[in-house]
């Protein structure tokens, strides 16, 4: 069996299939909102972050995979954007890619390889990961923590999460002592609030629509938890607002941050923004969005930069050795099918 014989497809877009602005456009338009159920089928895991959506398949060809991932998500993209489909080593690649950071909106940061394991965890839990995904994700997880362990290239946490609570703390003068409300409580949430408590945040809210899951995040990370509806109401106690929630729409309206509000520093880490930027700009609120964060960081960038090619020496290290496993896998089912001249022996009890 040939390596690229293997049965892999990747299928999907990203920011950099078609740029940041217009992937927020597409979501925004109600592409692949609501994250629907998967379609039935084994050997399937689905990838869903705030800058890529994308499914990894197994014994499915192309054409196959271009229809599930058009059911998955629910609508498939404009013909002029359309997804993009890796096959085999190629496939192989890019996940590991993905995992390693080089493929980030933000080089080389490490929320992704979290999303990634929660993506497999949940393919595993609903019997999806078939034995070659189940070797390509844990050598993905492999690459990624080497990268991050080996390399200058994750140094410093690089999530957009962390960036924004640098931001944050740049724009409220530190802190130490400020209220802080997040909204939301998925992985972007519990990422800021635990960087929030442990760079000396005087107070922590959390509030999601499911309050038992802001309990969870609270007694991870600390502060307290409130009901959905209360947010409003606390926003003129507040010094900051980290925005984390996944509507395909506004959460933060423009109402909400009227005058009474007074000075707020605001970080939207949705995509699209969730958000509305007030039209008034002596409010003293300042709203800063995932495209600001990354462009604060390109000199950052530049500099980490220089540890790409050794991030890349890794992520080949661990693909050769997948297609190792492959070709080694492939070489016995021919060796047992000679044994058998070739034909499959039922036992008959």
């Amino acid at each position: 069996m040939s390596v690229s014989g293997a049965g892999i497809v990747q299928v999907g877009l990203d920011h950099r299939d078609v740029g940041a602005e217009a992937y927020e456009r597409l979501l925004a338009s109600g592409w692949c909102s609501g994250r629907p159920e998967l379609p039935v089928g084994a050997g399937m895991v689905a990838l869903a972050t705030c800058h890529r959506r994308e499914l990894y398949l197994e014994g499915v060809d192309p054409a196959r995979a271009l229809a599930l991932f058009g059911e998955w998500a629910g609508a498939v993209a404009p013909p002029e954007i359309p997804p993009r489909i890796r096959v085999g080593v190629e496939a192989g690649r890019h996940l590991l890619r993905v995992t390693a950071g080089l493929e980030s909106a933000v080089l080389g940061e490490d929320q992704i390889l979290g999303q990634a394991r929660e993506a497999y965890r949940r393919a595993c839990a609903d019997r999806r990961a078939g034995p070659v995904l189940h070797r390509l994700f844990h050598a993905a997880f492999r690459a990624g923590k080497r990268v991050r362990t080996e390399t200058e290239l994750g140094r410093g946490g690089r999530s957009l999460a962390g960036v924004a609570v640098s931001w944050l703390a740049s724009a409220v003068g530190g802190l130490k002592g400020r209220r802080v409300l997040v909204l939301g409580a998925g992985e972007m949430a519990a990422v800021a609030a635990q960087r929030l408590v442990r760079r000396g945040a005087g107070e922590l809210v959390v509030a999601n629509r499911t309050l038992e899951r802001a309990r969870e995040l609270v007694r991870r990370a600390g502060g307290r938890a409130v009901p959905w509806s209360w947010w409003p109401g606390l926003l003129a106690e507040m010094d900051g607002l980290v925005c984390a929630t996944g509507a395909p729409e506004p959460v933060v309206r423009r109402e909400h941050l009227g005058p009474a509000v007074g000075r707020l520093a605001v970080v939207d880490l949705a995509v699209p923004r969730n958000v509305e930027v007030p039209e008034e700009r002596d409010r003293g609120v300042v709203v800063a969005g995932v495209s600001e964060l990354v462009g604060r960081l390109a000199g950052e960038e530049r500099a980490r930069s220089a540890s790409v090619g050794a991030a890349e020496r890794i992520v080949e290290e661990e693909l050769g050795t997948w297609t190792g496993w492959l070709q080694a896998r492939g070489e016995g089912a021919v060796r047992r099918g000679r044994g058998t001249g070739g034909r499959r022996v039922v036992s008959a009890g």
